[in-house]
Parts: structure tokens; C-alpha cells; sequence
């Protein structure tokens, strides 16, 4: 089946079955799908400076299978699908992607760098992506380009402003907070979002790749996030109520309780000292078809192998079955143990 097919077929009546739901009682509503391990950047948090082991290409899922994939975990009551990488854009492909997965009954969201954003904001609207995610870590260039080994700042920022231009609104930026690097920036973050219509988000640091890249004290923790960005807006932070303290993914959300920058939202990813498993309700779908039921976790199962030998149907029970040894919570630990052998660029965030 092509793109263009899957665009207006409906999921088997087979493989709906009822919502997916863990052994924790907790539903599914939410899968990231990581469509390539590729990314035009290095950022220090992400990949180990010695690189990853590449997926072969034979291994890497085609876009129609992508969309398959997609298209039954729609029919098992996932309401929103993220595109992540590596760098999604990097992917050839992705519009024609995109298209295919807006026509299901789900939003399509992406994450991004934003490297090359400025050429494909306008094509992507178009195509029916709903939202945008860009990482931000600093305003400043030459910090930028240290924290992502060859990033350059000017392309991102021109990526925004074609982003807004194209129509995307409550575009949200993604801050890895990291102490003793751009951890007196968060404020000045804050405002430069807030003033631009976009939603500052900050996270805090994980110990992704067997620790080698986590340093404890680089660890800058959500209590003292939000004190930061209450001192730049000049107001407290109270959780906010218009999407729910929490939203659809892991983001706790607060806004600003009053003065010029009243009503203004942040949000908070605080896997470290804040967890927020209880309320888990996502899944993780690499590039090689292994879905991962926990970003901290090498736990994996293959579904690509599934898809290509037997279909759609025995597909869906392949999900249900990788999904009932879901963990209730992580195993990160704040001196840097506990986390999982795979790097953050091998599975999107």
C-alpha cells in the first residue's frame, strides 16, 4: 500500500480491540516515532562524542511502513503521533509523510532542531502537521554552537519566523537546563518566547547512554527552574488549568499569576526530580521498528519484523504483547545510574 493509499484507508476492524492500556492502568494515547537516527547536529546531551552505531538502511522502516504502523495504533485509540529523529527533517520523504498521517483520526506533531525549518514550515503546514516542537538551548552563538557541535543559531531563529509565518502557533522550545552553562539564560528565554507567542520549555538533564554523558552537578532541578523564570517575569508561577497542570505529553505547565507578563505559559519536564510516571501514556517507536515502552529503559520489542512477515493484524497484537511488561516508573537515579545503554539520538526524546 502507497502514501497516497494509506491516506484514505481505514485501520481492520481487527486490530481496533479496545483501547491500549499497561499493566498500570494506565492508557496509551500518545507514541513518538523516531523516523531516522541521523541528525545534522551533535549536541552534547544527545550523543556521545564517539557517535552511535547507525541503523542499516535494510533495517530502517520505509515511510509506508511508518504510516501502517501509525495507522493501527490509531485504531487502538492513540490520539497523537510526534515525528522525532535524530533530526525528522533530515528524512526524505517527510511532507508526503506527514500528509499520509494527517488524514488519521490523530494530531500530528513534530520535534525539531530547526536546522532546516525555514524551507519546510510552509510544505508542512500544508500537509497537516498541527504543532511544532524547536530545541532552543541558548540564545547566544557561539554557546549554541558549543552545545550542538555545529549548530548555527541565525538558521534556527530564521526557522521560527518562517514557522510563524506559515501559521503554526503556541510553537513550544525545548531547553535542556544545564547548570553552569546556560542556566542564567532560562529567564531571558523565557521573555524572548513569551514575546514571540511561543511556549519556553525547560528540561532537566538525564543520564541517557549509560550515564557517560551526565554530570550531577550539571543538573539543574525544576523547583529551581521555575524560581528562575518567576524572577525574570517578575510574578510567581501557578500550575496552569487551561490544558490540565499536565498536557497530553510530560510537561507540567504553570503561568505567570500577574503583571505584564500575566497568563503566560511554561512548561517543566522534571524526569529527575519531579517524576511523572504514574502518569505515563506514551510509547516509542524507533526507526528500526523496535517499540519501546520507556525512554529510560532498554526495553524493546520488534514490530518491524512483525509488519513485513504477517501484517497489520498480528502487528496489533504484537504492540499489546510489548506492552504488557511496561515498567510503573524509571530507574534514574540523580549521581547519574540507573538510566538506559541507548543514547537519546537512537530513539527521539
Amino acid at each position: 500500500m502507497t502514501l497516497v493509499q494509506l491516506r484514505t484507508a481505514r485501520p481492520p476492524s481487527a486490530v481496533v480491540g479496545g483501547p491500549l492500556v499497561d499493566p498500570q492502568a494506565r492508557r496509551v494515547r500518545y507514541l513518538r516515532v523516531s523516523l531516522t537516527d541521523r541528525c545534522n547536529y551533535r549536541c552534547t546531551y544527545c550523543m556521545p562524542e564517539d557517535g552511535i552505531d547507525r541503523i542499516a538502511r535494510a533495517d530502517l522502516l520505509t515511510l509506508e511502513e511508518i504510516a501502517t504502523i501509525v495507522q493501527v495504533f490509531a485504531g487502538m485509540g492513540v490520539e497523537r503521533v510526534r515525528l522525532t529523529g535524530g533530526e525528522p527533517m533530515v528524512r526524505r520523504g517527510l511532507v508526503e509523510l506527514v500528509a499520509s498521517l494527517a488524514a488519521l483520526p490523530l494530531d500530528v506533531v513534530m520535534t525539531t532542531n530547526g536546522a532546516r525549518l525555514a524551507g519546510l514550515a510552509a510544505p508542512l503546514r500544508q500537509a497537516g502537521l498541527r504543532g511544532l516542537t524547536v530545541s532552543l538551548d541558548s540564545l547566544d552563538p557561539g554557546r549554541f554552537a558549543a552545545i550542538t557541535r555545529r549548530g548555527v543559531l541565525a538558521e534556527v531563529l530564521a526557522g521560527l519566523e518562517a514557522a510563524s509565518a506559515a501559521g503554526f502557533t503556541g510553537i513550544k522550545l525545548n531547553t535542556v537546563a544545564i547548570r553552569g552553562f546556560n542556566d542564567h539564560e532560562l529567564g531571558a528565554l523565557a521573555l524572548w518566547a513569551w514575546e514571540r507567542g511561543h511556549v519556553p520549555r525547560f528540561i532537566e538533564v538525564m543520564p541517557m547512554s549509560g550515564g557517560r554523558l551526565y554530570v550531577p552537578g550539571e543538573l539543574l532541578p525544576a523547583s529551581e527552574i521555575r524560581e528562575r523564570v518567576a524572577l525574570a517575569a517578575g510574578a510567581p508561577l501557578v500550575a496552569d488549568s487551561g490544558e490540565g497542570v499536565r498536557g497530553l505529553g510530560p510537561a507540567t505547565y504553570w503561568r505567570v499569576a500577574s503583571g505584564p507578563h500575566a497568563g503566560r505559559r511554561v512548561g517543566v519536564i522534571a524526569p529527575m526530580t519531579e517524576n511523572f510516571c504514574g502518569s505515563c501514556n506514551r510509547l516509542r517507536l524507533s526507526a528500526a521498528g523496535s517499540l519501546h515502552n520507556c525512554l529510560a529503559r532498554d526495553d524493546a520489542g520488534d514490530l518491524r519484523s512483525v509488519l513485513r512477515s504477517e501484517g497489520a493484524v498480528a502487528l496489533a497484537a504484537r504492540v499489546r504483547a510489548v506492552l504488557g511488561y511496561k515498567q510503573s516508573g524509571h530507574t534514574f537515579a540523580l549521581d547519574g545510574h540507573g538510566g538506559p545503554d541507548k543514547a537519546m539520538i537512537s530513539i527521539g526524546g
